[in-house]
């Protein structure tokens, strides 16, 4: 009241003090009568003195400010640069230096300082530590009231939290508190020690106040949220390191793995190429041991006659030695019988080879045909609808392998009689090779499991699992595919498609299995 008294009082006396300079001014430079008689002088008068006013005003009210409270600061001004400089603060350091150092200078006092949320437990604390302020008293910032150590108690409906609050404020040396709210949500408190000066704050410095606080709240509101983006961001980090670290060994063990899985996937390739040439060996041992036991049996006549032509007359001895002729040319095509046998034998296995060639695929038919002769003589009729075909690059012992174990299946699949059929096509780039028998089929059930590992519907002991998974998977390295026709009770038939020219590929390694 005082000081707008006192305001009043100097602008009325400054404005009149004004007029009648002006008025003598007027009097002194110019004729009485000459220009203040005209109609135009009031206008012209009282324009004059309203664009002078507003000067006056400012400068008196600036004096009155400097004179009773000490003030000396455009607010306006005040507000543009703070407001330009929080804006480009990211951190809520950097706004408690801006905000402290800007009302340090605008309105020097004892101690500015910003008590923010989210730094201790409960309550407002400063960013580097310190006194509290108290939950409770926090709370009666939340409406966004100015909060003064002259206070009158009188005018708060708690005296305990008034004198709790009277108490806070100082314990941290602060005169006023001006809460930061920002969308609702209370940021904090800025608090400011006496003046300087010794003169109370006024209703202006409030105003100021209340301004620069709820443009501080919104800065430390973005402040927080920036400093939540950058912990999220190192976090991530972190953990995209950590997940890479662990990435990295996952890929390593994954490694080992897979060179343990191909390491076994060859040797249970070679395995179940060993199994098979056993069986073979087992079925084709009678066929050998017959050629060479009727060479042994005949080793003693053949010796006998020999020793006979020896002493004997001429004409004897031809006719013993016609007699042996006969011997040696029946032991030759026992001989010449376990030769091919064993070459055959020889041919399915390849054991002196490893690698692609071109090779003709009748005559791994043949061979194949031949080393399973025991299982389908006298009871099962194979057929051969051979077609005219290229040589194709492939690796021989893997498809011979392939053409044994799809030829068992269809012997062991036939029973005691049946009929096996076998027939070969060139089509462009590519040949194929269907072996078809007429037995009872396989169910609709099993057919799309027939090539998967270790699956068999064969008895316990008679079979692996693994013939069809490991030829499905080595015409799948050459290139090629394996396709299946059946019907129950009316056979089956299985259709090998190999390329002519296969792409390069390592054949050493065939993975069984879709």
């Amino acid at each position: 009241m005082v000081k707008r008294g006192a305001y009043y009082l100097t602008l009325t006396g400054a404005v009149s003090a004004a007029y009648l300079a002006a008025v003598l001014a007027f009097n002194f430079v110019l004729r009485v009568g000459a220009v203040t008689d005209s109609a135009w002088f009031p206008v012209v008068f009282a324009l004059a003195v309203l664009l002078l006013l507003n000067p006056l005003r400012t400068r008196v009210q600036g004096f009155v400010d400097r004179v009773f409270f000490g003030t000396n600061y455009d607010g306006a001004q005040v507000l543009a640069e703070v407001g330009a400089a929080l804006a480009q603060a990211r951190q809520r350091d950097q706004v408690e230096s801006i905000v402290t150092a800007c009302l340090q200078r605008t309105i020097p006092n004892e101690g500015t300082r910003l008590f923010v949320s989210g730094v201790a437990p409960t309550g407002l604390a400063p960013l580097e530590g310190g006194a509290v302020i108290a939950s409770a008293v926090a709370e009666r910032f939340a409406n966004g009231r100015v909060v003064t150590v002259l206070d009158a108690p009188e005018g708060d409906a708690d005296p305990a939290l008034h004198a709790a609050t009277r108490a806070t404020l100082a314990a941290i040396g602060a005169t006023v508190a001006v809460p930061m709210v920002a969308h609702g949500e209370l940021m904090g408190a800025l608090t400011l020690g006496p003046k300087r000066s010794g003169f109370f704050y006024t209703a202006g410095d409030a105003d100021l106040l209340r301004a620069v606080a709820h443009e501080a709240a919104i800065a430390l509101q973005h402040a927080v949220a920036y400093e939540r983006i950058v912990e999220m961001n190192a976090n991530l980090e972190a953990r995209i390191r950590e997940r890479t670290a662990e990435l990295e060994v996952a890929n390593h063990e994954l490694g080992d793995t897979l060179r343990e899985l191909q390491a076994a996937e060859s040797q249970l390739v070679h395995s179940e190429k060993m199994a098979s040439l056993g069986r073979l060996v087992a079925g084709v041992a009678h066929e050998i041991n017959n050629p060479v036991s009727f060479i042994a049996n005949s080793v003693a006549p053949l010796k006998n006659r020999l020793a006979k032509a020896a002493g004997a007359e001429p004409e004897a001895a031809a006719k013993i030695l016609a007699e042996a002729g006969e011997i040696v040319d029946i032991m030759a095509n026992g001989a010449q019988r376990a030769a091919a046998i064993v070459k055959d034998l020889r041919s399915f296995s390849r054991l002196d080879e490893a690698t692609r060639k071109c090779v003709d695929v009748h005559e791994g038919l043949e061979v194949s045909l031949r080393l399973l002769e025991h299982r389908w003589r006298g009871r099962i009729t194979v057929e051969r609808d051979y077609g005219t075909l290229p040589s194709i690059d492939c690796d021989p012992g893997q498809i011979n392998q392939v053409f044994v174990n799809i030829l068992a299946n269809a012997c062991d699949a036939l029973g005691e009689s049946g009929t096996l059929t076998v027939s070969t096509r060139a089509e462009g780039d590519v040949v194929r090779v269907v072996i078809r028998d007429d037995g009872p089929g396989i169910p609709r059930d099993v057919r799309a499991r027939i090539f998967d590992p270790f699956f068999t519907t064969k008895d316990v002991g008679a079979g692996t699992g693994l013939g069809l998974s490991i030829s499905h998977g080595i015409i799948s390295a050459h290139g090629g595919r394996v396709e299946v026709e059946s019907e129950p009770g009316q056979g089956a038939a299985f259709t090998i498609v190999l390329p002519v020219h296969a792409a390069a590929l390592d054949t050493k390694v065939a993975r069984g299995g879709r």
